[in-house]
């Protein structure tokens, strides 16, 4: 016992532990797999008990994100799980919808100490709603007013507020209005994001992927242009971007330094392959249609995230990853062809 102790392999040390509390949804995107797949959507939460498994995990993480597929607060013990996070002393972040926000909840955010909290959007005005059904973006630009007016209040300087923005073609002539926007939300930082896990045919059109070199470059001098704009206007924004360059590697999710805990306690290595869909669900990239595999290394109820980590099937992953071409499974994968965030 006193030796297998010694040469007991340590928690690892994470960029961040990304965890799915709810697969709730109460918005309708139209290029969101919840959507898509809703008849075959897995809707759950994940204990509180689960949760508490991952204390020991969570001294070693610079971030615990409460997201995954879902909206974190149809989670009805959202507070509790943060208060557990808050403990722990860790940096805690979360992105919503925020339909569900009030004044109330949001006084309750900033009391008990939110770090980050994100909004999904995908546009600067009513095409939003278009998109992003059930969601509105008056109602999001309220609640970030009330943050700020809840920080003042508090005299607190967090949560900051972060845009997550889903950008689609049909969108793409907006961009130009995104500084002056972003300008008047007092967000700390926008995450641009093209559509890069596409599950229904119609929405293929609305993925930007450049097709060429000559295209890719138009694009990038493009997004550049904004992206000067932007910080004029004291905005901070940065594009991710599918490249055609197959060697310049590069994939956000981050693989040896991060981890995503599903809300059935699925231990994985990618949100991508956390998708809650009951059966098969495929996805589409330039008119082939392609199996999303999930993968799970094991479950935090019946082991802890150390052990799952030191699996040797986990750490196979990550070193086909650090490869330079990654694993099987990610072969077909366009977050693999992300070009390094502008």
């Amino acid at each position: 016992m006193f030796l297998g102790h010694i040469f007991q392999k340590g928690y690892p040390y994470l960029d961040w532990i990304q965890v799915e509390i709810s697969s709730y949804c109460n918005a309708e995107c139209i290029y969101c797999p919840h959507f898509v797949y809703r008849a075959n959507w897995q809707n759950r939460f994940l204990s509180v008990e689960a949760f508490r498994n991952l204390i020991p995990a969570f001294g070693k993480a610079k971030l615990i994100y409460l997201q995954g597929w879902g909206d974190p607060f149809t989670h009805p013990r959202f507070f509790e799980m943060l208060k557990i996070a808050k403990e722990a002393g860790c940096t805690v972040g979360t992105t919503t919808n925020g339909t569900l926000l009030d004044r109330e909840l949001i006084e309750k955010i900033v009391d008990q100490g939110l770090d980050i909290i994100g909004f999904s959007l995908a546009g600067v005005d009513e095409k939003n709603d278009k998109i992003r059904k059930g969601t509105r973006i008056k109602k999001v630009l309220e609640c970030m007013q009330e943050i700020h007016r809840a920080k003042e209040k508090y005299g607190a300087d967090n949560p900051e507020i972060h845009i997550a923005y889903m950008l689609l073609r049909s969108g793409f002539d907006d961009l130009e209005k995104l500084p002056e926007f972003l300008r008047n939300t007092g967000a700390a930082q926008t995450v641009v994001s093209s559509l890069s896990y596409v599950v229904s045919p119609e929405m293929e059109r609305e993925s930007i992927l450049a097709r060429g070199e000559e295209e890719y470059s138009e694009l990038k001098d493009r997004l550049l242009e904004v992206r000067r704009e932007a910080v004029n206007q004291g905005a901070d924004v940065h594009f991710h971007i599918v490249s055609p360059v197959q060697n310049n590697f590069f994939c956000g999710e981050n693989i040896p330094k991060a981890v995503v805990v599903g809300s059935d306690g699925s231990l994985s290595p990618c949100v991508m392959k956390q998708v809650p869909v009951q059966g098969e669900n495929v996805y589409y990239i330039n008119g082939q249609t392609y199996v999303q595999q999930n993968l799970s290394f094991g479950k935090i109820q019946q082991e802890s995230l150390n052990t799952i980590w030191h699996h040797k099937g986990y750490q196979q992953f990550i070193r086909e990853f650090r490869n330079g071409k990654g694993p099987a499974v990610c072969q077909n994968c366009l977050k693999k062809q992300i070009e390094n965030p502008i």
